[in-house]
């Protein structure tokens, strides 16, 4: 069984004597690697004491990399307070109106229940449910607001070893040629279309009541 710290214990392992900090739920001691690391003592420095794991999934590193950070691990977190990783596999499965996940950034979120109030319409999101829409999430372009709301949604991050992996998604062939662009402006237009179908039902209906008016009078 291996030994297991809280990340409150791993944050005070915060100087440089006593140097500890976390990837992927596993909890490392590289108060002896500074000056062997290949990219400096100052990038280890900067992230003791915290969750290193984006920091260390962006920067390239070699098996024999992966072998010697083994031989720094001196244990892991509880399981409340682990990352809880999903596969692109399990992404893949769903990609339904009854359960939409994708991945934007390596990290998975579930907006099944925001395809209903997503502004641009639930057709964009039901195109990338199933596979990695960072792509589409970076051209459409989104505000600070947005992004925040994003975390509402998150259910996890993506296996570190299908990173930036991408699945491709069941679509017909004309959203396989449509850019995320034109999805986005198909879906706006079609919003646009139920809202004058459903005010033209409301006419009809207003001018019923108006003529039965006028034949009630006469």
């Amino acid at each position: 069984m291996p030994t297991i710290y809280s990340k409150s214990q791993v944050a005070e392992h915060n100087r440089k004597e006593n140097g500890w900090l976390i990837i992927n739920n596993a909890v490392y001691d590289v108060s002896k690697f500074y000056d062997d690391h290949p990219g400096g003592r100052d990038v280890l420095l900067a992230h003791i004491g915290t969750d290193a794991t984006e920091g260390f999934e962006t920067a390239h590193h070699s098996k024999g990399a992966m072998r010697k950070l083994e031989d720094l691990k001196v244990g892991e977190l509880p399981e409340n307070e682990r990352r809880h990783y999903i596969s692109m596999e399990q992404v893949a499965a769903k990609k339904s109106a009854d359960s939409a996940w994708f991945v934007i950034n390596d990290k998975v979120y579930d907006v099944t229940r925001f395809l209903d109030l997503h502004p641009g319409g639930r057709d964009v999101l039901l195109y990338n449910a199933g596979g990695d829409a960072t792509q589409a999430f970076t051209d459409n372009g989104h505000s600070d607001m947005a992004v925040r709301m994003m975390g509402e949604y998150a259910i996890g991050d993506l296996e570190p070893s299908e990173r930036s992996a991408f699945v491709s998604r069941t679509a017909t062939s004309e959203q396989h040629t449509a850019s995320p662009h034109a999805i986005f402006a198909k879906s706006e237009n079609e919003s646009l279309l139920r809202h004058i179908q459903e005010q033209l039902k409301l006419l009809v209906v207003l001018a019923l009541f108006a003529i039965a008016g006028v034949f009630l009078l006469s």
